[in-house]
Parts: C-alpha cells; structure tokens; sequence
C-alpha cells in the first residue's frame, strides 16, 4: 500500500504533530512547510518560495514550475510533472493551480493509493485568508481577504477523474464541521475522516 501525506497549510493542521505520521508514508507538502519540518518532497510553484527553501538549506527534492526550473543551477529543483488532461480552461491549467493541488497531483503521479489530505480547508476564517503562515515573509497579511475555493474543489474533480483508483481522505480536527463540497456527493473516491480517527486507523492497520 502507498500512502501518500498531502499536507496543506490551513490552520487546521495548527496543533497536529506531523511527525505521527511519517512513519507510514510519503510525505508531501507545500511551501513554507519547511520552516517547520522537513517533507520528502517540496512543491514551490512561486520563484520566491523555492529560493527561500534553497536559503534556508532545505535538503529535499524541490519542485517547481518547469517554466522557471532551469533557472536554479542545482538538481535538486525539479520541474512539476506535466497535466494528461486538456488545458482548455482556466482551472485547467497548470499556472492555476497553487502549491498544495500541484503537491496532491504529483503524489498521484508517483502511484500513491491513497491520499490523505491535512491541512486543505478550502475556507476561509471570519472572512479572512486561512493559512497557517500568513503574515509572515512571501505571504499575505493576516487582513488579507479569504480565497475563493472553487477552483480547489474543481481541480481536485480532475484528480478524482483521472486517478479513480487512488482514494483520497479528507481529514478535519472535527469533519463534521466541515462542508463537504456538493460536487462530491457520492463519489467512492472521497473519504471523510477526523484527523485523530485517521491516526488510530494507522497504528492499527499498519502497526
């Protein structure tokens, strides 16, 4: 079985130890993720956050856009894979998709099973932009106004369609608090789990 970590940097993730988990999988993660720990693969869509990995001597695999990769003169930038679907609309395309949807996808692409999503909210916080690194250096400030999600809940159809044996567990402190985007309803891909129960599911299954 191949566990993929999908974490996302939504403040729901604020008192999880990510370090409980990477005993039973690969873990992928996105932008300033590795201030805090280190992932064994780093996506940094943005120029700026993959040259604050490379300073701060972040050893990992880092991914970025292939239309600037080449401007690092070191393999260990990498460029994102390539999508297998047609970019025939804007939340198709490669240059919308943020750091943490593009982490998902390449996870996807290295044969992962199973996908367990932490940390990817989609809403926002009182109206306010939810990121766990907000207001600090290549980010928003803390007054910046929430993102619009929809393009998130679409581009994760596309992952649903195109990897339909993958299953894909979206994991809240309390799931039942969380909305559950329509557009799922039904589809035997989508797991819904508390992030604790997810846990003990681990220990139990994978020893």
């Amino acid at each position: 079985m191949n566990i993929a970590f999908c974490i996302g940097n939504g403040e729901s993730r604020r008192d999880f130890d990510l370090e409980r988990v990477k005993p039973y999988g690969t873990m992928y993660g996105a932008n300033a993720i590795h201030r805090d720990t280190t992932v064994d693969h780093l996506v940094c869509c943005d120029q700026r956050m993959a040259k604050e990995a490379m300073y701060n001597n972040y050893v990992g695999p880092i991914y970025t856009r292939d239309r600037w990769y080449t401007d690092f003169a070191t393999s260990q930038v990498k460029p994102l894979p390539n999508f297998d679907w047609p970019q025939d609309q804007k939340f198709t395309q490669t240059f919308h998709w943020g750091s943490g949807l593009h982490a998902v996808h390449l996870a996807c692409r290295h044969g992962a099973n199973i996908c367990v999503m932490i940390g990817h909210d989609f809403y926002g916080i009182n109206d306010k932009h939810n990121n766990l690194y907000k207001a600090t250096p290549n980010y928003e400030s803390a007054e910046y106004r929430a993102v619009d999600p929809s393009f998130w809940i679409r581009q994760f159809g596309l992952l649903f369609a195109y990897f339909p044996r993958t299953t894909f567990i979206f994991c809240q402190p309390d799931i039942n608090t969380w909305t559950v985007p329509h557009e799922w309803d039904n589809l035997p891909m989508v797991v819904l789990q508390n992030t604790e129960d997810m846990v003990n599911d681990l220990y139990l299954t994978q020893g």
